[in-house]
């Protein structure tokens, strides 16, 4: 199987939980919806090519967390209609302190396959993933073609829990553990009307996103690959 490696590096990055209202949860891991907003965002493409990307499932995605370091909070100030608070609110946001992945991209055009590794190797906007002003290095892109099934049903990369049964097994007592936790993650759209024309985005289908640290996940009755020089394990979606 070919695909595009590549990693991430961020100093203070936040991947807004959907739903939570009331403050900015995080995700521990990119979703997929903000990694293809990446891509295109360093590909130059259109919004209505993001929503293509997506709903075609043209690029599918696999996360590696290989570190975080902590956790902080901050307040975020922002505009508002209502008159009691003087035309602002503030809401507070966790952040992910110097968080690093590696990520895996099956891209099925080989068009886009060719535009998305050359946007990686000489990004054509500033890499962002997040926020605007949560800026990333990416590091050590290639192209790989030996990743191989899975011998074992054990995987180490986050997954969408499609109705799964799994068991999660703890690597290493001593060091920090974030046990399998999953939030609920939009992954299609409808975000245009008959006649292209765009409209308020509809969720279209999603499925909660399982992530983790320090751990492995035996994941029954899902095809999974293997990289061997990474030795990472993992399933793409």
């Amino acid at each position: 199987m070919e695909a595009i490696r590549f990693e991430v590096e961020g100093l203070l990055n936040s991947f807004r939980v959907p739903f939570f209202r009331t403050y900015h949860k995080t995700f521990l891991a990119p979703p997929k919806t903000t990694i293809i907003g990446f891509l295109c965002n360093i590909a130059l493409k259109s919004q209505k090519e993001f929503f293509e990307i997506l709903n075609q499932e043209l690029i599918d995605v696999s996360v590696i967390i290989d570190e975080i370091n902590g956790k902080t909070k901050d307040l975020w100030s922002y505009k508002t209609l209502e008159k009691g608070n003087m035309g602002k609110s503030v809401i507070r946001r966790d952040k992910l302190f110097l968080s690093k992945y590696t990520i895996y991209l099956s891209i099925k055009n080989k068009t886009l396959f060719d535009e998305i590794y050359s946007a990686l190797k000489n990004p054509k906007n500033t890499p962002a993933l997040g926020l605007d002003d949560e800026l990333i290095l990416i590091k050590n892109v290639t192209i790989i073609d030996a990743l191989v099934l899975n011998p074992t049903n054990r995987i180490n990369s986050v997954f969408l829990n499609k109705a799964y049964s799994y068991k999660a097994f703890i690597k290493d007592p001593t060091q920090p553990l974030e046990l399998p936790t999953p939030n609920l993650t939009p992954i299609k759209f409808n975000a245009f009307d008959k006649k292209g024309m765009r409209i308020s985005k509809e969720v279209k289908e999603e499925y909660p996103q399982v992530e983790f640290i320090n751990c492995e996940i035996e994941l029954q009755n899902v095809t999974s690959y293997i990289d061997k020089e990474k030795e990472n394990k993992m399933v793409f979606y």
